[in-house]
């Protein structure tokens, strides 16, 4: 059965770091932001990630290709985790309330990664 998502992605591949925020106790670690649209992201997390991550929300930082002086900070709640491509966990993280000016944010940086 192929899934369908609500909206359409757009690959990423930028490098940055995460960290469980409900978790007081978790560290900043390296990630991958693997896709990207409005409502969420996909990610692929190396480090000691936690078991259950679903429904936990996560702060994610990344490397915008334009430089090393732009970076965001993305945060949003686990939906679903499996096994990554590159040995590290692949979670698929929804973004939760954001505003009218996020969403824009959003959709421009979708536009501007298909000409990147």
């Amino acid at each position: 059965m192929e899934r369908r998502r609500r909206v359409p992605r757009v690959a990423a591949g930028w490098p940055g770091k995460y960290r469980v925020e409900d978790d007081p106790q978790s560290d900043w670690d390296n990630c991958q932001m693997i896709d990207i649209s409005v409502v969420g992201v996909g990610l692929e997390l190396f480090g000691d990630v936690p078991e259950d991550l679903t429904g936990h929300r996560l702060a994610v930082e990344v490397q915008t290709p334009v430089g090393s002086s732009v970076s965001i900070r993305l945060v949003g709640e686990v939906r679903n985790t499996t096994k990554g491509r590159e040995g590290g966990t692949r979670a698929g993280m929804e973004f939760v309330d954001l505003s009218d000016t996020e969403r824009q944010i959003l959709q421009v940086m979708e536009l501007l990664q298909v000409v990147w």
